[in-house]
């Protein structure tokens, strides 16, 4: 049982328990539970739509690293610890989805003749991902950098 799930039996039963309580309890303490029920309600809700709409929007971020090995290692990593279940990888691009859907992709820049452009031997990548994978693989990436 997911951790989603175990959250909504718990606002099930305390709803129950609020409704229950206007027959036991006296108004003013039903009447509190009931506006504290509801507060958990919209806050639940308002939890989920920032986690559904927000959280997971792309976005993008722009690293010079030297070694591919090191983008595959980091990226592919941080993708695969978010669920991402089919990696496509061409010469210029890495492509990673979770079932059909497209959750990010990795776009080594080209020069004017669209070979892989290196700037002072480094390669200028573009990581197109949700805003929290982004969020891991800058963190992993500085702690990585930080041991050189």
């Amino acid at each position: 049982m997911s951790f989603g799930k175990i959250i909504l039996i718990g606002i099930g039963l305390f709803t129950v328990f609020t409704v229950s309580s206007f027959f036991f309890l006296s108004p003013k303490y039903s009447v509190s539970l009931g506006i504290i029920n509801l507060s958990v309600i919209i806050f639940a809700f308002l939890t989920w739509l920032n986690d559904k709409f927000f959280h997971e929007q792309p976005s993008q971020r722009i690293f010079s690293i030297e070694d591919k090995n090191f983008i595959h290692d980091v990226i592919t990593r941080q993708m695969n610890m978010h669920g991402v279940n089919k990696i496509i990888e061409t010469d210029k691009k890495i492509e990673f989805f979770k079932g059909k859907h497209k959750v990010g992709e990795v776009v080594f820049r080209t020069d004017d003749n669209g070979n892989i452009l290196k700037v002072d031997g480094k390669y200028v990548i573009e990581v197109n991902a949700p805003e929290y994978i982004l969020h891991n693989i800058d963190h992993e990436t500085w702690s990585l950098i930080g041991k050189k």
